[in-house]
């Protein structure tokens, strides 16, 4: 008597390795914008308006490799934008902010209210997430982008460097501050999380510039607010905050987030005895040294290093370190698809 042998869709093996439930093999998710955008012909100023072009250059790169799964995503101004700061768009990279909205002032009545998290470029994003989940049912693994985390919102709105400043010189408006993009990145979420993908996620780069001290101050309460936030959705949450984090890495698995998107810095084994079980990791070869200016052996190599590391039961996503570079060579990503699908028969 012979037993079939059933092979995981992408959703199937990301949902397990989260879960830490014994996926096939490791499972491979992409943080891809630029390239699937180039990829699919399309310019980014397009894509960065039209819910059905964004998830047509997803879909391009999708086929074209195979991964398991992918980032709903094209930029991290949409939640700026819903919230007053005017944006300017360019045909060939993401859009940013034309002016800060509270760059000379701290008059919050300033802000546009964020009420469904459907507003303006919100609806955008959600329109992306419904037709991407559409087109992809259960045979790939979709993680939306909610774009910012509340640190890194408020420094959009009021500018990186006048916020640092103003953790130090007057934390009552900040926390302020904090309190409406928090409120705001939860309704965005819970939109996004309702429109049919599989994950959330979402950034909060800037808030890892800060001390542990001012992070545990402007920027973990309010990270583990969101995450608890979205808990009765039924949805993992993932945070990400690329660069150097080894001074908050237990900080971040502090938040609740099932999932943690780390950088290059330190590899996955230091990654892992930081956060202990707390989080699946998602991460970390190097985007530039070695997905963009590697040969694909390189990266196969950085692949299979960070899969020794991992566990057997999952608990980890190989992907880049952030996002892939535009100009990455084919070679190298199919490289790094073929080194997720081979860690089967290293397992066997």
């Amino acid at each position: 008597m012979t037993t079939e042998h059933h092979e995981m869709t992408g959703r199937e093996r990301v949902a397990c390795a989260i879960a830490r439930q014994g996926p096939d093999r490791v499972p491979v998710v992409a943080l891809m914008i630029h390239h699937a955008i180039r990829l699919a012909g399309l310019r980014y100023d397009q894509c960065a308006r039209d819910p059905a072009l964004l998830v047509q250059a997803h879909l391009a790169a999708w086929k074209a490799y195979g991964y398991d799964g992918f980032h709903v995503t094209c930029d991290n101004w949409v939640l700026p934008s819903a919230l007053g700061c005017p944006i300017q768009f360019f045909p060939d990279q993401p859009p940013t902010a034309a002016a800060r909205i509270l760059a000379d002032t701290k008059d919050l009545a300033r802000l546009a209210k964020v009420h469904t998290g459907t507003e303006g470029r919100l609806g955008f994003k959600v329109e992306a997430t419904r037709l991407a989940a559409q087109a992809v049912g259960d045979r790939c693994h979709l993680k939306t982008c909610f774009d910012s985390g509340p640190f890194s919102l408020a420094t959009a709105l009021r500018g990186i460097e006048q916020l640092m400043l103003d953790c130090l010189d007057d934390p009552p408006f900040v926390l302020d501050l904090l309190e409406i993009c928090t409120d705001a990145a939860i309704r965005f979420a819970r939109a996004c999380g309702q429109a049919g993908c599989h994950a959330l996620t979402f950034g909060d780069s800037t808030a890892g510039l800060l001390n542990r001290a001012l992070y545990e101050q402007f920027a973990f309460p309010y990270e583990r607010r969101v995450i608890a936030a979205l808990g009765d959705l039924g949805l993992p949450v993932f945070l990400h905050i690329c660069g150097d984090t080894s001074h908050i890495l237990d900080l971040m698995a502090a938040t609740g987030a099932d999932g943690l998107e780390v950088d290059y810095q330190h590899d996955i084994g230091y990654c892992r005895r930081r956060t202990g079980d707390a989080a699946c990791l998602q991460g970390n070869i190097a985007p530039s040294a070695v997905m963009l200016a590697g040969t694909s052996r390189q990266v196969r190599q950085a692949c299979l290093a960070a899969i020794a590391q991992s566990d057997r039961r999952g608990g980890f996503l190989l992907s880049a370190g952030c996002e892939i570079p535009r100009d990455t060579p084919a070679e190298n990503l199919k490289a790094m698809v073929q080194a997720g699908r081979d860690s089967a028969q290293a397992w066997a």
